[in-house]
C-alpha cells in the first residue's frame, strides 16, 4: 500500500506539473499573440485565431524582389530580340509541366530537355519513397527578372515567380504537408540559359546535357553521339532560352 502510495503521489506530481508547465506556455503564447494585435482568451480563441491566420495567409500573395528595370536595357543591348514577357510565359509553362510530371510520375510528355533527367530522378525517388505530391488550381500572380549573366559562351537569366496552389504531399498514407483547405502561397525562381558562342561553352556539361541511353553526361557541345555507348544524342536548340533550374523558395 505504500509503494502504491508513493506510485500515485509521484504520477500525481507529474501531472500537476504538467499542467503548470502547459499553462505557462499558454498565457505565454497567449501574451506573444496579443502583443501582435490579437486578442484570444481562452484555448478555443487560440485555436481559431490559428485557423483565421492560415485563412488569411493563403490569400496573401508573397513578395518577389527582382531588377527587370535595370537589367533590361543590358538583356536587350546583348539580345535585341528578347522579350521579357514571352519568358515570363515560358517560365509558367515550364512549372506547370513540372508540377503535371510529378504529380503523374511520367516525362515522356515533358518538353524541357535540360531538366528532364533532373525530374524522372525525382519521381524514381519519389516511386522508391511512396511519396506523392499533388499540385491544384495553379495561379501565377508576379513575374521579375532577378539576374542576369553573361560568360564563357552563355547567358543566364534568372526569374522570380510568385504563385498559389492547392498542395499535398504523402507518403504512404501519411500527410506530410496539407494546403488542400487554403491554398499555398509560395515564391520559385527559375533559371534560363542561351548559348550565344558555342565555340566559348568548352566543357557542356554546365549544360546538363546526357545521353538518354546510359545517361553519361556530353561533354562537348554539339556532338551528335555520346562517347562513352554510342548512342545518336538529341540535339538540344541553345539557341533559344531553356529552363535549366528551378527552386522553391
Amino acid at each position: 500500500m505504500k509503494f502504491l502510495a508513493i506510485l500515485l503521489g509521484v504520477i500525481l506530481g507529474i501531472l500537476l506539473l504538467g499542467g503548470i508547465l502547459f499553462l505557462i506556455l499558454y498565457y505565454k503564447f497567449r501574451g506573444v499573440l496579443r502583443k501582435m494585435g490579437f486578442h484570444v482568451n481562452s484555448i478555443g480563441d487560440v485555436a481559431d485565431e490559428m485557423e483565421r491566420i492560415r485563412k488569411e495567409d493563403s490569400t496573401r500573395v508573397k513578395s518577389i524582389s527582382g531588377m527587370t528595370s535595370l537589367l533590361l536595357p543590358n538583356i536587350r543591348k546583348d539580345f535585341p530580340e528578347f522579350n521579357e514577357q514571352e519568358l515570363f510565359a515560358k517560365t509558367e509553362s515550364a512549372l506547370r509541366e513540372i508540377f503535371h510530371a510529378i504529380e503523374v510520375r511520367e516525362t515522356k510528355d515533358l518538353s524541357l530537355p535540360l531538366l528532364k533527367d533532373s525530374i524522372q530522378k525525382i519521381i524514381e525517388d519519389y516511386e522508391s519513397s511512396q511519396i506523392r505530391e499533388r499540385f491544384d488550381d495553379v495561379i501565377f500572380h508576379k513575374f521579375s527578372i532577378y539576374s542576369y549573366d553573361k560568360k564563357d559562351g552563355v547567358a543566364t537569366v534568372t526569374v522570380s515567380v510568385a504563385l498559389e496552389y492547392y498542395y499535398q504531399k504523402k507518403k504512404e498514407e501519411k500527410v506530410l504537408e496539407d494546403f488542400t483547405k487554403y491554398k499555398k502561397q509560395t515564391r520559385y525562381q527559375c533559371q534560363f540559359i542561351y548559348v550565344y558562342d558555342e565555340t566559348k561553352v568548352g566543357d557542356a556539361k554546365v549544360l546538363a546535357i546526357n545521353c538518354p541511353n546510359c545517361g553519361a553526361a556530353i561533354k562537348v557541345l554539339g556532338h551528335k553521339y555520346c562517347d562513352y555507348c554510342g548512342s545518336a544524342v538529341q540535339e538540344v536548340n541553345l539557341k533559344s532560352w531553356e529552363i535549366s533550374s528551378y527552386k522553391e523558395f
